[in-house]
């Protein structure tokens, strides 16, 4: 993506996910942390994530690897199916 405020690009991490038989074995945060390689190795400004109120693992994990609560946002989603 490319943000126009920071005229920078910017990562969308999306559909995080860690097979059942090898969760609680630090998958995720491995995951996110190549992630943040990959932003760095592409000159690119952030990441950033929506997950939903109700993902108590996710809502957990996120804050543990560096990302911050954006308060101030506001999402919307439209489907045309």
């Amino acid at each position: 993506m490319f943000s126009s405020t920071r005229m920078e690009k910017l990562w969308l991490l999306n559909d995080l996910f860690v097979n059942p038989d090898y969760r609680g074995l630090g998958v995720s945060v491995n995951l996110i942390e190549e992630a943040k390689k990959l932003v760095i190795h592409t000159k690119a400004c952030g990441m950033f994530l929506e997950t939903s109120k109700s993902n108590t693992v996710g809502n957990n994990l996120y804050p543990k690897t560096g990302f911050e609560l954006n308060n101030d946002s506001n999402y919307y989603e439209w489907n045309a199916s």
